[in-house]
This record gives structure tokens, sequence and C-alpha cells, in this order.
């Protein structure tokens, strides 16, 4: 049985090779472009090229299972801060179908920046940029729906933590059937307790913006 958990802010700083004086902050805001699914805490991270917070038609790892199931990105967390080429990661609040929220997050000029974030009402796929690079000054992304192939889409409320399915639901796994490597999802079907009409989706499932902070010109 797995368990929905509520995580709220949480922000860690480690891992800087660069001088203290080259780290920059950098709001991100996140727009849930979706009509009424629920991001679950989204896991941003800043790193090297060399880092991958994912891969697709990769297995994915056991944070990524756990951060995509159940919406709890704690274990995905430790394994982000234990990886080579990590600057800096956030974990954001939930963020409501059509909402938007900002976290700030610190880096070397010149790095990359990806996320993770657990639709809801899904078994697990999950909405995520993988190694986007921080702007001058602002830029804008389009952030993808993955399905991090660790359960079959059985849309079953059973197997699903968000609404509309019940809280109590249990939210067990149904691992026979997955596809067993990260894919492209492909949506909302509505052949078990889900309506693909409200949960469906076509296109990207957020906007990214990713704003400097400083004034500085280089």
């Amino acid at each position: 049985m797995k368990k929905f958990i509520s995580i709220f802010a949480v922000s860690l700083l480690f891992n800087f090779s660069a001088n203290a004086d080259s780290v920059k902050q950098y709001k991100v805001t996140i727009t849930n472009t979706t009509a009424h699914h629920v991001f679950t805490p989204t896991l941003i991270a800043t790193h090297r090229s060399s880092f991958h917070l994912f891969e697709v038609g990769g297995v994915a790892s056991d944070g990524l299972v756990a951060q995509a199931e159940t919406g709890d990105p704690s274990l995905k967390l430790s394994e982000t801060q234990g990886s080579h080429g990590v600057f800096d990661a956030v974990i954001g609040d939930f963020i409501a179908g059509g909402k938007t929220a900002s976290f700030v997050i610190t880096s070397p000029k010149r790095a990359l920046l990806s996320l993770t974030a657990m639709l809801a009402t899904t078994n697990d796929s999950f909405v995520a940029l993988n190694g986007v690079m921080l702007p001058k000054k602002s830029a804008s992304y389009y952030a993808h729906i993955y399905d991090a192939g660790s359960e079959a889409n059985n849309e079953d409320c059973a197997f699903v933590p968000g609404p509309p399915c019940p809280a109590d639901s249990g939210n067990a796994r149904a691992t026979e059937g997955s596809e067993g490597f990260i894919t492209i999802s492909n949506g909302i079907h509505g052949h078990g307790d889900l309506s693909a009409q409200d949960l469906d989706w076509n296109g990207p499932g957020a906007i990214v913006t990713i704003t400097r902070l400083d004034n500085d010109d280089d």
C-alpha cells in the first residue's frame, strides 16, 4: 500500500564547487495548464550537464517511482542530493489546475535546471523539465507529461491518490502490465474510474518561467 504524503516548501543548498560570488538566485514560476489535475510537491534541481533527473527510455529510479506514484518527492530529493554535479534542490507546494506558484533556487551561472511533479489523479504520470539552460535574464519553457513506467495505467481509484478518488482509497500498486521504462504519457482514457473528458490533456502540462533575480548583465 502507498500513502499520499503532503509535503510543504523545503529548500536545501549543497555541493557547491563554484565560488560563492558566482552563485545566483533564480525564481522558477510554474503554471499548471491542465484544467483539473493537481501537481503534487515539485522537486526542482540545478545541476551540471552530467546529471540527469530522469532519462526518457530509461528505468525510473526508486525515488522517481515513489514521486510519480505517491506524490512524495522526499526519496527523489535524497537521490538528487547524493548525485555528483547537483548544485541546489528545492521542494515546492501543491499547484492546482490553472494556478501558478513560484519558488527560488540557487545556482552558478551557465548551469541547467530540471524539475518533476506527479499529476495526482494518475497512476504514475509526472510533469517535468529535463535539463534546460538557466537564462541570463528570463526564459519560459513548456513542461511535458511523462509516465514513470512503474505502474499499469488502470485509472482505478484503488491505485490513484488524487481527486476525485477518495483520500482513503489506499493507493495500492499495480505493477503487472506497466511499461517498465519512462515514456511520454498517453493521457487519461476513461476506462476506469477517471473521466477522460475532465482529466485528459492535449499538449504540455505546464509553463515554466525562470528569471534570474540579480541585475548583472553577464
